[in-house]
């Protein structure tokens, strides 16, 4: 089962985790708020072991660095930092806190990451075999990241308003400035290529970033564009639910 961008086997996946959203819905609608949270809970934390037995297993992959240009691997490097996998640990913070900003930074940013980590997967984890260790680690991890930050929704714990669009740009804003900081400290002590939240422009191989380097080189703030993007990207997104949300109190007056 080896997988490419968009052939049989990579589709195939991205419908495993569309449909795991619905079946999670399925099985969870009309149960406590209490169960709904523990499953939602417990399956964060299962992705958080999950995530680092598959990096020790890439510790260990030859291939993965040599396919990746390294000369060693670096667990600072690989820490679960990134735009996508802090989720599994945002999700469980937002549901026993009940912070929209968290929550909403968790539905909108964080799966859609893990989605772009996907469908543009890096030479590692291309043309290769499913079962592979490093192949079913990347893919498995990223698609309960999609699953539980969309299950936010379909489980009650969520629902967008575009209220919460400053909060939640505030959240990427602090979140950034705290992966900028940690990098400049891992940068200048035990890991030179940390990049978390690609704060810096000049090592990212994604080309609108790249782009926006170009525009601003300075550390985080040449995202400032993305950010621009990502409210335009949530505004569409609440006025989706907001016109879903009318049409259901008409459907509900009328009958």
């Amino acid at each position: 089962m080896i997988i490419r961008p968009f052939n049989a086997a990579h589709l195939l996946l991205l419908a495993l985790a569309a449909g795991a959203v619905v079946l999670l819905w399925v099985l969870l609608r009309g149960q406590p708020e209490r169960c709904r949270s523990a499953v939602l809970i417990a399956l964060c934390a299962a992705n958080i072991i999950g995530f680092f037995v598959y990096k020790g297993f890439l510790s260990r992959d030859m291939q993965f660095l040599e396919v990746s240009g390294l000369d060693r691997f670096n667990w600072f490097s690989e820490l679960p930092m990134q735009l996508c996998n802090i989720n599994m640990f945002l999700i469980p913070i937002g549901i026993l806190t009940k912070r929209r900003s968290l929550l909403g930074f968790a539905f909108f940013v964080a799966p859609l990451a893990a989605l772009m980590a996907l469908v543009f997967p890096e030479a590692p984890f291309v043309g290769y075999s499913l079962w592979m260790p490093r192949m079913l680690g990347f893919y498995a991890t990223h698609i309960l990241i999609i699953v539980c930050g969309l299950s936010l929704v379909t489980l009650g714990f969520y629902r967008p308003q575009f209220r919460d669009i400053p909060g939640i740009a505030g959240t990427f804003f602090l979140l950034g400035i705290g992966a900028l900081a940690v990098n400049f400290l891992l940068r200048h002590t035990v890991c030179p290529p940390a990049n978390y939240f690609f704060v810096y422009g000049g090592d990212v191989d994604i080309s609108i970033l790249n782009l926006f380097w170009k525009w601003l080189p300075v550390p985080f703030l040449y995202e400032l564009p993305a950010l621009l993007i990502l409210v335009g990207y949530m505004a569409l997104i609440c006025r989706l639910f907001s016109a879903w949300d009318r049409c259901r109190d008409r459907q509900s007056a009328t009958v």
